[in-house]
């Protein structure tokens, strides 16, 4: 009876360890009660397969891929990131849990005089000792990846995720081949001490790899970074070319508004009052009108860039409004001008896309302590439902994935937080950007 929870409790301890990294790698898709109930569900298929394999085979071998399944389901339902990372993390936590046992089987066995069947059936301290050094060792490895996971956030291909899986699925496939090689194999210290140099190397093969996909994920981040500058500078640019256009307008109408009056006193002189105000009105709605609303902020920058997308509404038919209340000088104009340009360039794509009249509303006002930005757009049918984590759906993934992560990065800068929901047929995107 004793021995019986002592396995128990050991597969308990394992399984939540195993559930626990996962989650925590990956991090929960909602904030809802559901998902406890996900975590709780995954916890216990892993208890079943795991009491129900141990029955079925002393060694699971290639049957020990019903963990990762299990792994992936949650994830699907229940956790963020892409298919790729999720069957990575899934295949990397059951290859850890199997090249972990496996090396500590043999070394005992190495070390000592009992044979591998033997631990692995049979009750003893050196069985209670593999159990104890198996879960030790699987706790203190798990955490180190969340360690490391937290100071270096992969940032990978799909290509360089199908690689790590490949390498991981070798030396799962190794592993189990070179554990089946010993369980038929004469127990001598020759093969034991082989197979403990096969694990070993397994291991630095793992590691190494690792390593290698680390500094991969570090070179990435960088081109990521290039493209952030590259899109930083030419927001800067066309905020530049807005504020031209609007300046050369402006100095137009004052170089020829001495015209336009003396013109209009001249009618009004000779008695002409109703030419003189067909005079005005045609002077008002052809030459003074910008063709587009003046925005009048303490910003430049973001003048040019709301008054640049307000008359993109106009050319495409879209209704504008804006109420600014906020104190938008309290943010950097670079970040608050490149913010404000993708979230409305995504709006304004959005509009082009529906059959009738497009709508696009802007507020920004402040809020304690932060300045919050509220853009909406109409929408005929939910987005979120079709594309819940907003992925790009344009072929080139890098280009036009820049601006998403842009705005993340200024969020995530100004200690900033983002909600993305929708409610009446609108599409709503609310940042909040702390006020230094």
């Amino acid at each position: 009876m004793k021995w019986v929870i002592i396995e128990y409790s050991a597969t308990l301890i394992q399984c939540f360890v195993s559930t626990d990294f996962v989650t925590r790698y990956l991090g929960w898709k909602t904030g809802n009660k559901k998902k406890y109930f996900g975590f709780f569900a995954a916890f216990l298929a892993q208890v079943c397969a795991t009491l129900i394999m141990n029955r079925i085979a002393i060694f699971e071998g290639v049957g020990g891929l019903v963990y990762p399944a299990v792994v992936v389901i949650y994830g699907i339902f229940f956790l963020n990131g892409s298919i790729y990372e999720k069957i990575v993390i899934a295949c990397i936590d059951n290859g850890l849990k199997m090249i972990l046992s496996i090396s500590v089987l043999t070394l005992i066995s190495y070390l000592s005089p009992v044979d591998t069947t033997y631990l692995m059936t049979q009750q003893g301290i050196e069985r209670f000792i593999v159990m104890v050094m198996g879960i030790a060792s699987h706790f203190f490895l798990t955490r180190m990846l969340l360690r490391l996971q937290r100071k270096n956030k992969f940032a990978l291909s799909i290509m360089e995720w199908i690689a790590i899986l490949f390498v991981f699925v070798t030396s799962f496939v190794t592993g189990v081949l070179v554990f089946e090689i010993l369980l038929t194999s004469p127990n001598t210290q020759l093969n034991n001490f082989y197979s403990v140099l096969i694990m070993i190397g397994l291991i630095l093969i793992n590691v190494l790899c690792y390593y290698i996909f680390v500094n991969m994920s570090a070179k990435n981040k960088e081109k990521l970074q290039y493209s952030l500058m590259e899109l930083r500078l030419k927001e800067q640019g066309k905020n530049l070319i807005g504020m031209k256009q609007s300046y050369e307008e402006i100095r137009k109408i004052r170089h020829d508004m001495k015209n336009y009056v003396e013109c209009a006193v001249t009618l009004l002189h000779n008695g002409k009052g109703t030419e003189a105000e067909t005079y005005l009105n045609t002077l008002l709605e052809n030459k003074i009108s910008f063709g587009s609303q003046v925005v009048l902020t303490k910003s430049s920058a973001v003048n040019a860039v709301i008054s640049s997308k307000i008359a993109l509404c106009q050319k495409h038919g879209i209704k504008f409004h804006y109420e600014i209340t906020g104190s938008v000088e309290q943010i950097p104009e670079l970040d608050l001008s490149i913010l404000l340009a993708n979230l409305l360039d995504n709006a304004i794509e959005a509009g082009m896309k529906l059959k009738e009249e497009g709508k696009i509303s802007l507020k920004i006002y402040n809020e304690r302590n932060y300045i919050v930005i509220l853009v909406s757009n109409f929408i005929n049918e939910s987005v979120l439902d079709k594309n819940p984590h907003l992925h790009t759906t344009k072929r080139d993934k890098l280009r036009h994935g820049v601006g998403s992560l842009s705005v993340k990065d200024i969020v995530n800068k100004h200690n900033g937080m983002i909600s993305i929901y929708e409610k009446d047929k609108c599409f709503y995107v609310d940042i909040w950007l702390k006020i230094n």
